[in-house]
């Protein structure tokens, strides 16, 4: 197995750059991660960051936003620019010889935005659209109250902002916005393919070395809220079921066991909650559970869609496998699982684009990189013990629990 070689560098503005070569490729794939997302929003305009990334690709550097967009088809750049909780991210994947003709095109958008005025309403048009839609979508809006009452406050904040922010941000407060929180210092670009590490380097030193900005740190991260029950009344065919408890932090003690005892709760067609929901009663038609993680926190998700009539006993089913997992995995549930993970590692690493995005990830949140084999040999060394432990460690037994529809559920 060919082994891809990693250079990391650390600008003296804070920037990270991490390049992995890839010979075995032609492609090469980029992700820069700027530190900025809904966490530093003010709390008067919770939202300014995703119209704030949005409006930096409408022109940047002496390029209008048409001529930005032609710039990067001209070389055949397939690139996607998003705001997220915690960041802002410029990815994109390319043929190699064409890395030099992106990168200039990126180092604009984050140091040299128009930022045109003109653009803003467009822009915030299709983020409130984005908001109100919320309402007819059912599921997504449980998942919305759900977040917003687990964790603590900024790390609660929607995903997609809110319309009272949004709709009154101005082009001032998005300069300032872009001014505090647009910095090279806790920067990370992530670059991955056929591509020479050192040339590379060379590349990010004359397009970012004279990039000045201070260093943003994340707020801090306070007591979780109490859990409890809430329902959220409305006249629906469906009644949604979500709720949420603790896991592991990113890559911590326990982590690599809780990967597996998802899949083990939730891996497609074999996993428990499909079958003793769905397949065995037929309570409903969609039911899982989800874990997330970062350095910061890691929780479970777990949701369900079904009939008012048949919501109860979809509730009960749930918390029911949730909680005697402990002690009952098999050894064919083990080995699927582990099976199931290390596939899909294996798949969806051996992209430019997923190496870029993973070695960015690793960095943003451990300041190290955790290579296939390592993700991979943690994986198949969760034991029983390490399962049952992690369901000591992290047990359902007092989850953040959110309805939604026609009739308010009971929970013991």
């Amino acid at each position: 197995m060919m082994v891809n070689q990693q250079q990391i560098t650390k600008l003296s503005n804070g920037l990270t750059l991490i390049v992995e070569e890839m010979d075995a490729v032609k492609s090469v794939a980029y992700t820069l991660i700027v530190p900025t997302g809904i966490v530093h929003d003010k709390i008067e305009t919770i939202g300014a960051s995703l119209l704030l990334t949005e409006l930096t690709t409408k022109g940047a550097g002496n390029r209008s936003s048409r001529e930005l967009s032609e710039a990067f088809d001209d070389i055949g750049a397939r690139h996607s620019e998003s705001s997220s909780a915690y960041t802002a991210s410029y990815s994109g994947s390319l043929l190699a010889e064409n890395l030099d003709a992106a990168l200039p095109l990126v180092a604009d958008m984050v140091r040299r935005p128009q930022l045109p005025k003109e653009e803003i309403d467009n822009i915030r048009s299709l983020l409130l659209q984005d908001i109100y839609s919320i309402k007819d979508n059912p599921s997504r809006r449980v998942m919305n109250e759900l977040t917003q009452l687990y964790f603590p406050e900024p790390f609660n904040r929607p995903s997609s902002g809110e319309a009272e922010g949004i709709g009154k941000i101005t082009i001032n407060e998005l300069k300032e916005l872009f001014e505090r929180t647009y910095s090279p210092n806790g920067a990370v670009l992530s670059i991955a393919g056929n591509v020479n590490a050192v040339q590379v380097e060379k590349l990010i030193q004359n397009l970012f070395s004279d990039w000045k900005g201070e260093k943003i740190e994340l707020p801090k991260f306070g007591p979780m809220p109490k859990r409890g029950m809430h329902h959220i009344q409305v006249e629906a065919a469906q009644l949604q079921i979500s709720l949420a408890y603790p896991s592991t932090k990113f890559a911590a003690d326990g982590y690599y066991a809780s990967r597996v005892a998802s899949d083990i709760l939730s891996g497609g067609m074999f996993g428990r909650l499909f079958i003793e929901v769905r397949e065995k009663r037929g309570l409903c038609y969609t039911v899982y559970l989800s874990t997330s993680s970062t350095s910061l926190s890691g929780v479970n998700v777990a949701y369900a869609g079904t009939t008012p009539e048949r919501a109860q006993e979809t509730f009960d089913v749930m918390m029911a496998e949730l909680k005697k997992v402990k002690g009952t995995v098999t050894e064919e549930e083990l080995s699927r699982s582990k099976a199931n993970i290390k596939a899909s590692l294996v798949m969806s690493e051996e992209s430019s684009a997923s190496r870029a995005g993973s070695n960015a990830s690793d960095w943003w949140w451990l300041q190290r990189l955790r290579s296939l084999d390592e993700i991979q040999d943690s994986i198949q060394a969760v034991t029983f013990r390490d399962i049952d432990r992690y369901f000591e460690d992290y047990p359902c037994d007092q989850p953040m629990i959110v309805t939604l529809g026609s009739k308010e559920l009971k929970y013991a």
